[in-house]
This record gives C-alpha cells, sequence and structure tokens, in this order.
C-alpha cells in the first residue's frame, strides 16, 4: 500500500506559467491543468496548461474542458512513451488571498470519483503571505472521496540570497 500524498512540490516551469497566467488575468480568476507525477509521498507538478474559462469574475473560475482536454492531449502527445508526466489536478488563481473555497473543494472531490490515485489543487493568491494553498484529494475505499490541505514547496530561487551591503555602499541621501 503506498502512503498518501501529504506535499504538492511546484518546479520553476509549472511556477512561471501559474504566475504569469494569473498575473494576466488580474482582476479575474483564472486556472488550468497541472502535470507531474507522484514521487514518494508527494506530487511533483513539473508544467501547468493555462486553460481560458468563458465568463471569469473576480470570484469566479470555471475552465473550458473541451479546450483542457484539447491542450492536455496536445501536451501528452509531445512527450515520450516512457514519460512519467501525466495529469495531476488542477490550479486556479484568486485575486484575494484566500484558499480554496467550498466549491473547489468539491469541484476537486468530483473529479476524484472518476480518477485513480491522489489529484492535487493548486490556489494561487498573489497577495497572500503564503501565495500557494493547496490541497490532495483522492477516492479512497467504497467511492468514498477525501480531501486534505498539504504544503506547497514553491521552486527553489534561481539565484543565492543577496547577504547585507557594506558599509558605505549606498547613500541615504540618493546617489551623489
Amino acid at each position: 500500500m503506498t502512503r498518501p500524498a501529504t506535499r504538492i512540490e511546484l518546479r520553476q516551469e509549472a511556477y512561471e506559467v501559474i504566475a504569469s497566467g494569473t498575473a494576466q488575468h488580474l482582476p479575474r480568476e483564472t486556472g488550468g491543468i497541472l502535470l507531474g507525477y507522484g514521487e514518494d509521498a508527494h506530487i511533483v507538478v513539473t508544467h501547468a496548461l493555462v486553460v481560458d474559462g468563458p465568463g471569469a469574475s473576480t470570484h469566479r473560475y470555471v475552465r473550458d474542458d473541451v479546450r483542457a482536454n484539447v491542450l492536455l492531449a496536445a501536451f501528452l502527445a509531445q512527450r515520450a512513451d516512457d514519460d512519467p508526466t501525466g495529469y495531476v489536478g488542477e490550479w486556479h488563481s484568486h485575486p484575494a488571498p484566500s484558499g480554496p473555497s467550498p466549491t473547489d473543494v468539491a469541484a476537486m472531490q468530483a473529479t476524484a470519483r472518476e480518477y485513480d490515485g491522489p489529484l492535487a489543487l493548486l490556489v494561487h493568491a498573489p497577495g497572500a503571505q503564503q501565495p500557494f494553498f493547496g490541497l490532495i484529494t483522492r477516492r479512497q475505499r467504497m467511492g468514498r472521496v477525501a480531501s486534505k490541505a498539504v504544503t506547497v514547496l514553491p521552486p527553489l530561487s534561481r539565484s543565492e540570497a543577496l547577504g547585507p551591503l557594506p558599509d558605505g555602499a549606498v547613500r541615504r541621501d540618493g546617489p551623489g
């Protein structure tokens, strides 16, 4: 028996697509598909696709399922046969800093009833102290579905953090 997924690891390429898609659609919500694979006790998200949602507003996003299926099929057709990357869940943005709504959880649970394995939901709320909220949903025995809030690990920074500047490196009164 495998352990249930306990976290979502977000890789750089997926992060950039989600952050860019969110910024381009503000103040409306947007979203799409998460692609990746399961590793040990977590889901690794390597790619994200933006799927427009007709009628998206500041508090609602419903993806276009037909468009989502076309984009997913095109993505998967480009992968090698032995590539483990596949559908692992959904993402969408919240312009206000909030996590998954009851509607979001119910939608993921409905999807999980038809899917074998854990599914991730990422909610990107760029104004929040922690900009990603994660949820993993999985079908269990007897058709029950369980959802659990999980930690989202953002990608590692591409550059090292700068330390303090040396004394005298910057004048307080501006350039001189």
